[in-house]
């Protein structure tokens, strides 16, 4: 608002007058084009390690939208989280948060930025230039394949589609072998359940009886511990096993787009021309730990960790000195209860430190029976858990 002086002439007098008037200053239109700069390059502090998401946004808009529309408390949600600007944002501002991806990199991208976020920028004050607060406690749930809920009446008719897509020629006559790909015998593990070391043995057991080798176990979901402690039971039982992840839903949806998946009914020669390419079996990752106890205090070492070959292996394999170096991060939850993992213990790799350190220790407080459960990522965005059984004098 602004005041103006004017000096008028009275018709009837002639007589100057000053008169004071008021008048409404209209300013200046908001612009429709926000002026926040870019995220520029790699090298950019914000920038995603890896790189892995080319749209990544700068945190600047992200507190413009929330501060925008939320208040301290409120729950911020993205559903297509990316490299997680939203929930760090949202973290740094005081919202509560929901963040989702398909992408398994997305996820672990997410989980890293928020577990070092005390190194980021702060967003609220201009003196501090780091963030400083560790991020609190938050979960990572797994729903699964929740898309399959319309699948499992169709049991059988998608361990037919698996063994299709598989390549394995389906075979009758056998309680635990249904399928058969060069030579080696083929079971598929159930749709409503995690593969369990019991039922490996069980389908072990049916290979011998019936002269068979080799073995390959295909899985959505697998029991904790199985990897190991399968491989071991097939070694004794001398049958070359292999245990394979059936891809997730998402992922057979994105090959199979165009094609009806509740009906499981795809012409042979389309799966083996068109399809079968964009499908990837991958074995289990291999994992293996050595635990050193000294009274109350765990040391755990990894002294290997192996993933199976694969084109994006072949690509970084000159870069990997140590097996080591495939592992983007791991967790321990030193008393694991058969339930909920908690993570007491993590370390993974960052841009200063593109290593992660092979030793984790604790110290118990009292003498027992423990149950450590350890969880690794691969640089790749795969992971495989082992659980260790301890005793504390």
């Amino acid at each position: 608002m602004s005041v103006k002086r004017i000096i008028s002439t009275r018709k009837e007098t002639g007589e100057k007058v000053l008169r004071a008037t008021t008048e409404r200053s209209l300013g200046v239109n908001m612009s429709d084009v926000w002026e926040i700069s870019y995220i520029q390059g790699s090298a950019s502090e914000e920038r995603s390690q890896g790189g892995y998401f080319a749209t990544q946004k700068p945190e600047a808009l992200l507190k413009r939208i929330i501060l925008a529309s939320s208040n301290p408390g409120d729950i911020v949600a993205d559903f297509f989280c990316g490299s997680g600007t939203t929930g760090a944002v949202a973290e740094k501002l005081g919202r509560r948060w929901i963040m989702a991806d398909l992408s398994k990199f997305a996820i672990q991208v997410t989980r890293k930025r928020l577990l070092d976020i005390h190194h980021s920028k702060d967003l609220l004050s201009e003196k501090k230039k780091k963030y400083g607060k560790p991020a609190r406690p938050f979960e990572i749930l797994n729903i699964g394949n929740y898309s399959i809920g319309g699948w499992k009446a169709k049991e059988e008719g998608f361990v037919k589609f698996i063994l299709q897509l598989y390549q394995a020629k389906p075979l009758t006559g056998f309680n635990y072998i249904q399928g058969e790909k060069e030579k080696r015998a083929v079971h598929v593990g159930s749709l409503s359940a995690p593969v369990t070391i019991d039922e490996i043995k069980i389908v072990i057991d049916e290979c011998k009886k019936n002269n068979f080798k080799t073995l390959d176990v295909l899985g959505l979901e697998w029991g904790y511990g199985v990897n190991e402690l399968a491989k071991a039971l097939a070694k004794k039982q001398k049958v070359d096993l292999r245990l394979i992840q059936i891809p997730s839903y998402n992922e057979l949806s994105s090959a199979l787009v165009g094609f009806d998946l509740n009906l499981f009914k795809i012409p042979d020669e389309i799966v083996e021309k068109e399809i079968s390419k964009n499908i990837k079996f991958l074995e289990l990752p291999y994992l293996e730990i050595k635990t050193k106890i000294k009274g109350k205090n765990i040391e755990l070492n990894i002294v290997d960790f192996q993933l199976p070959p694969t084109p994006e292996l072949a690509e970084i394999s000159e870069k990997i000195k140590d097996s080591i170096d495939l592992i983007d991060y791991w967790a321990v939850d030193w008393n694991y209860q058969g339930d909920t993992f908690h993570n007491q213990w993590q370390d993974y790799r960052t841009k200063k430190e593109p290593r992660v350190d092979k030793k984790a220790t604790h110290t118990y407080s009292k003498a027992g029976n423990y149950q450590i459960m350890v969880k690794v990522i691969d640089v790749f965005g795969g992971d495989v858990s082992k659980i260790i059984k301890v005793k504390i004098k």
